[in-house]
């Protein structure tokens, strides 16, 4: 019993020897060797949380570590992009980044971050979004929407879940592309609301987020004109998407992805991409995001950047040409 248990003193002392040796000598041991940090900048019912967790359970089993996701809420999702930014960068702490923090808020006002300031490792999801009306409307094509506005500029509301939110921008980008539409904005603060007021006629219009608006639409009290998606959504295959009817620049609908601080050693980040890569095209993973009523799309790493900076300079033009508010 006493050799064996000095046997074992010694594999223990030659492991921790090892390892002492190790960063002594300076090598780095496998990544990951303990639990990473997923932050989300929204609540835990919110679809940036939910598609995170999602993500994350998957993540965790390719990377052979926890993937734990964390909540830094506050000033417009914000928070968490901040505190990603300043992290260290070793591939531990990752943000669950959206259109709003990283495109949206760099563009109109002041934020302790940049787009360089992060990788983004890829794309994971997008939240399909359309311009939706009552079901008694008198349209029931875009076409025939645009012509009214048009004979009578200024007549008509679009309502919004808020100032500077996808679905703000979503209807300018609509309003410039159609020639400079005059629609006045309702401000409301869900998208829950938002859809009411469309519903109770306090506004004629919204670019809605397509989980809310598809209860009221399958209950017949809303009609959905155009989806802001690449093609047409297989849930409704007989809504036109906004390209086939004629405004092929309106593509617009909060994107989903992970990101590292920049500068995480290469091998980190060909880790994390890899097994982002993986995840993202697990068949699991993709039924459960279509569940939360968000489309799962994988970009890597080099498309994904390419397409959020292509989107923050689809603000900033917004924000020029249309005259929307900076803070």
């Amino acid at each position: 019993m006493k050799k064996r248990v000095c046997e074992w003193l010694a594999l223990i002392s030659i492991f921790l020897y090892l390892g002492i040796t190790n960063d002594v000598l300076g090598k780095e041991k496998v990544f990951p060797t303990k639990s990473i940090q997923l932050v989300s900048g929204f609540g835990a019912g919110g679809s940036t949380s939910m598609g995170g967790r999602i993500v994350a359970g998957t993540l965790s089993e390719f990377l052979g570590a926890p993937v734990i996701v964390l909540h830094k809420t506050g000033a417009g999702g914000t928070l968490a992009p901040t505190y990603v930014a300043k992290s260290k960068p070793d591939g531990y702490t990752l943000l669950i980044c959206n259109t709003g923090p990283i495109a949206i808020a760099p563009a109109i006002r002041p934020v302790e971050y940049k787009i360089e300031d992060f990788e983004f490792l890829g794309q994971f999801a997008v939240e399909p979004m359309g311009l939706v009306v009552r079901s008694d409307a008198p349209w029931k094509t875009l076409e025939e929407l645009v012509a009214n506005i048009k004979k009578a500029p200024g007549t008509l509301k679009f309502a919004m879940d808020g100032v500077n939110t996808p679905s703000n921008f979503g209807m300018e980008l609509f309003k410039s592309t159609a020639g400079g539409l005059k629609i006045d904005a309702v401000p409301f603060v869900s998208g829950a609301e938002m859809i009411t007021a469309v519903m109770g006629g306090h506004a004629q219009m919204a670019y809605s987020y397509m989980m809310s608006a598809k209860g009221p639409y399958e209950g017949g009290k809303l009609r959905i004109l155009a989806v802001g998606m690449e093609k047409r959504l297989e849930e409704y295959p007989d809504i036109p998407t906004f390209a086939e009817a004629g405004y092929p620049e309106v593509k617009w609908g909060p994107w989903y992805g992970i990101a590292a601080p920049a500068g995480i050693p290469k091998e980190v980040s060909n880790k994390l991409k890899d097994a982002l890569s993986k995840t993202a095209q697990n068949p699991e993973v993709q039924k459960l995001l279509n569940k939360i009523g968000i489309i799962p799309i994988y970009k890597d790493s080099a498309e994904f950047t390419k397409y959020i900076k292509e989107e923050h300079k689809k603000v900033l033009k917004l924000v020029k040409e249309v005259g929307i508010k900076v803070e």
